[in-house]
């Protein structure tokens, strides 16, 4: 593939170092400077853009009317995602709020497992996330999927609750916890709860490759499509 990276910090770093590996090209790298332009997004067959809530909308913007592809892993613009559609009618869209291979194959066990304890009210869940601590989101955007997945699967649970109550919560609340210290890499459980036992669900990211991978999946699968998708789409 012919790359455009738009934002070259670590992860962009990153997809440029297995890129290569792989055989694909980089055709231009953009960052605060130079700012992505119409001409060098151009050049690329595909773009993979990790950046800044402040920019993505611009950049996102640029692709489709240029009619070049996009894997955005930028969050914080999903409320103008109906404004976004409406721009990807000659070339096409994937943006997730984790590209984690290893994360989106959680997110589909997950369902599965939420589907078995929807029969199971004796078992109660919560969701806990663990960070390094300059992580600016908290609740992760991961930790905001995960929920979403349990209160889509088990009617119990009807709206989630984040961080620590000053007291206890009803049985309909989901619990999101977050802890932000050290450099711990980012860790994701979801508890199933009894009086007779606990299962967890767990998985730690070890470093930025598998997030990479999945962007690199991701902007291989794009190709030739039309429209806007995300990682739930791609085949992993």
């Amino acid at each position: 593939m012919k790359i455009a990276l738009i934002g070259y910090g670590k992860m962009g770093r990153e997809v440029e170092r297995l890129a290569l590996q792989a055989g694909d090209q980089i055709v231009s790298k953009f960052d605060l400077d130079p700012l992505p332009n119409a001409e060098g997004l151009q050049k690329a067959e595909v773009c993979i853009e990790f950046s800044t809530p402040e920019t993505v909308m611009e950049n996102m913007k640029l692709a489709a009317d240029g009619g070049v592809d996009i894997v955005v892993g930028t969050t914080g613009w999903y409320d103008h995602l109906d404004e976004v559609r409406s721009w990807f009618t000659d070339s096409a869209l994937v943006y997730a709020q984790n590209f984690s291979i290893g994360v989106n194959a959680f997110y589909r066990i997950l369902e599965r497992a939420a589907q078995l304890m929807e029969s199971l009210p004796e078992y109660d869940v919560f969701v806990e996330e663990k960070h390094h601590r300059g992580k600016v989101d908290s609740p992760s955007g991961t930790a905001l999927r995960i929920s979403e997945i349990l209160l889509e699967e088990i009617e119990r649970k009807t709206r989630t609750v984040e961080g620590t109550p000053p007291g206890g919560i009803g049985k309909e609340a989901l619990q999101i916890s977050s802890l932000r210290a050290g450099t711990m890499a980012g860790t994701h459980i979801v508890g199933f709860d009894s009086e007779g036992d606990m299962i967890e669900l767990r998985h730690t990211a070890k470093n930025r490759i598998g997030f990479a991978m999945g962007a690199l999946r991701a902007a291989r699968w794009v190709r030739g499509k039309k429209g806007v998708f995300t990682m739930d789409d791609v085949d992993i």
